[in-house]
């Protein structure tokens, strides 16, 4: 039987991650708005470009896979504020890592990524941008 001061503890961490969490995929955005060699905002708004969604929305889905990794991952220090720290570390290094990612995929293709996404709306490079992501997370989740 669950007693009240347990209970608490659940709330309180079910509410300390879930905000965590969202301040995490708002870091994601404003590093996709790095990332991307182009206003996204104006792409998928203005524009309706589809290829630029698929493309930030995988993104955002291995932001989400990198924190889950980090999140369930061994805890590696004593104190809370010390392990808070190397989370978020840990969290903006994994985007480097995907942001470095993406620079030697666009280096080895063979076309434009960048055009193909941004001025033809080219939703299979999209797709295969946003792909690398998810895969890339997937193994900085393995490592983590």
């Amino acid at each position: 039987m669950v007693d009240m001061e347990q209970l608490t503890r659940i709330v309180l961490g079910i509410l300390g991650w879930s905000l965590a969490g969202m301040a995490a995929l708002v870091v994601a955005r404003y590093a996709y708005k790095l990332i991307a060699p182009f206003n996204a905002q104006k792409e998928l708004l203005e524009d309706r470009n589809v290829a630029v969604g698929v493309s930030k929305g995988m993104f955002l889905i291995a932001a989400g896979v990198i924190l889950h990794g980090i999140i369930v991952g061994e805890k590696l220090v004593g104190t809370l504020w010390l392990e808070i720290m190397l989370m978020a570390g840990l969290y903006l290094l994994g985007l480097l890592l995907l942001w470095i990612g993406r620079l030697v995929m666009v280096a080895v293709t063979p076309y434009n990524f960048n055009e193909q996404i941004h001025i033809n709306d080219n939703l299979a490079v999209g797709l295969i941008e946003g792909s690398y992501y998810v895969g890339f997370a997937i193994i900085i989740h393995s490592a983590l």
